[in-house]
């Protein structure tokens, strides 16, 4: 990430940028304050086993929070706003497990400033989400 007195680095198809994280209990409690969703699926541990769960899954809420750090503080960074996310949730992530999220410049249009990223995440070999997602960012910061 570029400081305030250095320019950010110019954006190209391939970039790359990873985040690892680990959603605990704090987190899940603090969502389910905020969002109001007190879903059994993600706050009861009897009830999601009961559905064939191992554990109580982690809202999908907080993955995005997590999509959001990356694309605003990494790639492509604090001057983008974000334009659209699309995500599929394929397994389940469960409370306590590290999933690293992945983002990759797919497309960029250096006319109008977008910038098109794929995602993924993935605990272990196991598929968690995929998605995608478009910013706006100054038309000036993709590489030529």
């Amino acid at each position: 990430m570029a400081g305030p007195d250095s320019p950010s680095p110019p954006i190209a198809v391939g970039q790359c940028a990873e985040r690892t994280f680990i959603i605990d209990a704090g987190a899940m409690a603090a969502f389910a304050s905020l969002s109001g969703d007190r879903s059994a699926i993600h706050t009861d541990a009897a009830f999601a086993r009961g559905r064939g769960y191992e554990d109580v899954i982690v809202y999908g809420g907080l993955m995005l929070a997590q999509l959001s750090g990356l694309l605003g503080s990494v790639l492509p960074g604090d001057d983008a706003v974000s334009a659209r996310w699309s995500i599929d949730y394929r397994k389940p992530l469960y409370l306590g497990e590290e999933a690293v999220l992945r983002l990759e410049v797919s497309h960029v249009s250096p006319a109008v400033g977008l910038v098109e990223l794929r995602f993924s995440i993935r605990t272990g070999d196991r598929l968690i989400a995929t998605g995608s997602a478009q910013s706006l960012v100054p038309p000036e910061r993709i590489a030529p």
